[in-house]
């Protein structure tokens, strides 16, 4: 497998293992236990156009980044929610925003905590995938747009 595939593998666990610590009472460490044990994430549900329901293997994910991702979102989530509040308008009201949209932006914009060095369109375009392979509408678009907005702030 190849080390990018790793790589957006770790990008979308973490996006995952985020959306379930919403709805879960875990600390960041059990949910990245989890996570990196195989107890959870290891099987995705997908639906074929007649309705036909089976299981997927999620391939391996870069445990580095993985815990890097989830960690940074857990330690700078106020920071980075008020990022996320200031791309919009003034009243724009962030609970709007899906729980799933939500933890995509955060993780992307916790990435570029983590690699500065990192290219800003390998980023974005990383989460725009993401959105992709869970919204076909303006999701993609917003997200490209505030990753693209919050990189130009922090790299100018």
């Amino acid at each position: 497998m190849k080390k990018t595939q790793k790589f957006t593998n770790a990008r979308l666990n973490a996006i995952q293992a985020l959306y379930a610590a919403e709805f879960k009472n875990k600390s960041v460490e059990q949910i990245i236990y989890d996570f990196l044990n195989a107890k959870v994430g290891t099987q995705v549900l997908s639906e074929d156009v007649k309705g036909n329901e089976t299981f997927i293997t999620i391939a391996q994910a870069d445990a580095e980044l993985f815990t890097n991702l989830v960690k940074t979102v857990k330690e700078k989530k106020e920071q980075i929610d008020e990022i996320i509040l200031n791309s919009f308008s003034k009243d724009w009201d962030k609970d709007r925003i899906e729980i799933l949209l939500q933890n995509i932006l955060r993780t992307g914009i916790a990435e570029f905590f983590i690699h500065p060095d990192l290219d800003s369109p390998i980023i974005i375009n990383e989460y725009v995938d993401i959105t992709r392979s869970f919204y076909d509408g303006a999701e993609v678009r917003l997200v490209n747009a505030v990753l693209d907005k919050f990189s130009q702030t922090i790299r100018s």
